[in-house]
């Protein structure tokens, strides 16, 4: 079932993969592949910080990307490239980043370019899938679809693929017939939910119960912890914290059944492309649309970023209406923990990770509707003040 996974993605995309029970999964064999102990590699400080922390583990040095504030993606025109080895791409809620010059200043540059399109399964860039403009490239199912699980490697010489299968195997952990029964039944059970409209229910059952907190924000980083399990980067385990945020399951196998729902849940992604593009192309005209998305072409997003006044305040009150936000990496990474040098634009991270609310396009009208009748109010973009 893996090769009629990876068949399903190989004819998706036009390149070679490996099916990965997750993007992070995927993101750190390639860094151990194509990467040495020490390296710098450029990443923006808007990303998630699962990110940052497969970077660590890859016993890689993270360097802080300037930032846009248009889209909150890498600053291509202000990246200092000296001492770097490569760079990872962001494509934020699935905005595309500027990947064909990024592209073509790594080939410059001899660096290498993992093009991380976790956020962006239906991101094009002149006709070609975000994902593959890269030396390799990871793709997420557990973002996409509601899958909550299972993602893709995706390579540009498929010579590569052996020896990254072989790293792989020896890196899964197995899950047993229990961990297979509930790695489907989780998203079968969140699917349920979010087809009967009891999201909002469920979620203020789990809020009474003090199951979960919002969840928006970055987790606690336990940085002494942290240094300390960097000191022995072999060991895997010893990160187990840091990598598994929010995806427990982020390097267990996966068995036949959990495979078989994975790749049905590509006919869920196709089937709401059009209703994305319906969503992004109603937020991206409201007033607190972010710039990139107002100017770009209308692209079936992932999340749409607003960009609003009292963000947290914003959030509380949507989740009294039902509405779950998520995806909100603040602070930035540099921010975030003291062993990750400041990047070179700080203040428009800053304004950008505070002040930005991922909006799900299906959810569109609903969050449009209540915005407005919550008189959210709109911030001015750096540098743009009158």
């Amino acid at each position: 079932m893996s090769s009629a996974l990876e068949s399903t993605m190989r004819a998706r995309v036009g390149a070679e993969c490996l099916h990965v029970p997750s993007a992070r999964f995927g993101l750190y064999l390639a860094l151990r592949h194509w990467f040495g102990a020490g390296d710098r590699v450029l990443i923006a400080p808007t990303n998630c910080e699962t990110v940052l922390f497969v970077v660590l583990a890859a016993g890689l040095r993270p360097v802080m990307a300037p930032v846009s504030p248009l889209d909150g993606n890498i600053d291509l025109p202000h990246v200092d490239w000296s001492g770097l080895s490569g760079v990872l791409t962001t494509h934020l809620y699935g905005q595309p980043d500027q990947v064909v010059r990024l592209r073509a200043e790594c080939d410059r540059r001899g660096l290498i370019l993992i093009d991380d399109a976790a956020h962006a399964m239906l991101t094009t860039v002149d006709g070609r899938p975000a994902g593959t403009f890269g030396t390799a490239g990871v793709f997420s199912l557990a973002k996409h679809g509601r899958a909550m699980s299972g993602g893709f490697l995706v390579v540009e010489d498929p010579g590569t693929l052996p020896e990254l299968a072989k790293r792989r195997d020896r890196l899964l952990l197995g899950g047993g017939l229990r961990g297979e029964l509930l790695g489907t039944l989780r998203p079968v059970l969140r699917e349920t939910i979010y087809k009967t409209g009891l999201v909002r229910p469920m979620w203020r059952m789990l809020r009474a119960v003090g199951a979960i907190e919002w969840t928006g924000h970055r987790c606690a980083p336990r940085e002494d912890e942290l240094r300390a399990a960097l000191e022995s980067p072999a060991e895997l385990a010893a990160l187990d914290y840091w990598l598994k945020i929010d995806l427990d399951d982020w390097r267990t196998r996966q068995g036949p059944l959990l495979r078989r729902y994975l790749r049905s849940r590509f006919r869920v992604i196709d089937r709401e492309r059009e209703r994305r593009l319906a969503g992004v192309e109603l937020l991206r005209r409201l007033p607190w649309a972010a710039r990139g998305v107002r100017e770009a072409p209308v692209q079936p997003l992932l999340r749409v970023p607003l960009m609003v006044e009292d963000r947290d305040e914003v959030v509380t009150r949507l989740e009294r209406y039902g509405v779950v936000p998520g995806f909100v990496y603040d602070p930035p990474l540099d921010d975030y923990l003291d062993l990750v040098p400041p990047g070179p634009s700080p203040e428009i991270a800053r304004w950008w990770t505070s002040h930005v609310l991922p909006v799900d396009p299906l959810r569109a009208h609903r969050i449009a509707t209540l915005l407005t009748r919550l008189n959210v109010h709109t911030v001015v973009e750096p540098g743009m003040e009158a």
